[in-house]
């Protein structure tokens, strides 16, 4: 029933908690699928004994070069064969009646035949000390598209995701050979025309990892490079209007002309006239956010 991807690099000593959450699954009708982005720290070792075991069912792909999370994730859905999926990060832990859970709500899902078609779940994630991440939905079981879930709700907090394989295949993530896009401009735009189901419960649990992807310092110009692209995905296809009328699409407006200052890509770059506004609103925002440091 389930996909479990796991991209990973260099995340030997961290990865045992995904296969150790697995075995403790109470529902069995999955297939984890590693994709090793080229990692130096022989993680293979590890995954070829967890192969022989032969425990769970385990597809394990080498790629030829480091190639970031979201390409890896991308060739691993080519590798899905059943209906859902869920990307599982390579430090992450999750509870034992997750997937039991998660076949519980896919199941009635399907059974109500919804218009437009929902395609996630959404849970929240926990810390190691069992507390919420973030913001809690606004209500149980909320059934939400995108302007509701966000142009009207700011909600806070890393969340977690069980998808309709053949949506996530036909919209895979946005990826650059530059740098890193945020996972939520891919999300968003599913959004757009799916539904999400969103539950006030929380499966994983988030560990913080000082050499991951959020944790890694950057240089000016290397954050600039990931903020252009994130808003540029964010707002390729943004009307004038929603630009100046959402808080949402002001922030990616004020980030894309910022990062301009700094890099810009002529193959991917937004029109004249939504740069012209991105500018516009940087210069509006520019002597709130000097106020802001300096108070």
């Amino acid at each position: 029933m389930f996909n479990i991807i796991t991209p990973t690099y260099n995340r030997k000593h961290t990865l045992q908690r995904v296969y150790d959450s697995l075995l403790d699954q109470d529902f069995k009708d999955f297939e984890w699928i590693i994709i090793d982005d080229a990692s130096t720290d022989n993680t293979f070792e590890l995954v070829e004994e967890w192969i022989h075991d032969n425990i769970i069912k385990i597809v394990y792909k080498i790629l030829p070069k480091n190639q970031g999370k979201s390409d890896a994730v991308n060739f691993g859905l080519d590798l899905c064969s059943k209906p859902y999926t869920i990307i599982a990060d390579s430090d992450d832990s999750f509870d034992s009646n997750t997937l039991s859970d998660l076949k519980k709500e896919w199941t009635t899902i399907e059974s109500k035949q919804l218009t437009p078609a929902v395609a996630s779940i959404w849970t929240h994630t926990k810390n190691d000390t069992q507390t919420i991440n973030g913001d809690k939905f606004p209500k149980d079981k909320w059934l939400v598209g995108f302007e509701e879930r966000v142009l009207n709700h700011n909600i806070k907090g890393e969340k977690w995701a069980s998808w309709k394989t053949e949506i996530l295949k036909d919209h895979k993530m946005f990826s650059s050979p530059f740098t890193h896009i945020e996972e939520s401009q891919t999300w968003n735009s599913i959004n757009k025309t799916y539904d999400f189901l969103c539950l006030n419960i929380a499966h994983r649990c988030y560990y913080y990892s000082p050499d991951g992807i959020m944790a890694s310092k950057k240089t000016r110009k290397q954050l600039s490079i990931s903020s252009y692209y994130s808003s540029y995905y964010g707002l390729k296809d943004v009307s004038l209007n929603q630009m100046i009328k959402h808080k949402h699409y002001r922030h990616l407006a004020f980030n894309y002309a910022k990062s301009r200052l700094f890099y810009s890509n002529k193959n991917l770059k937004l029109s004249f006239n939504q740069l012209f506004v991105s500018i516009i609103i940087f210069l509006f925002r520019i002597p709130k956010s000097i106020l802001k440091k300096i108070g």
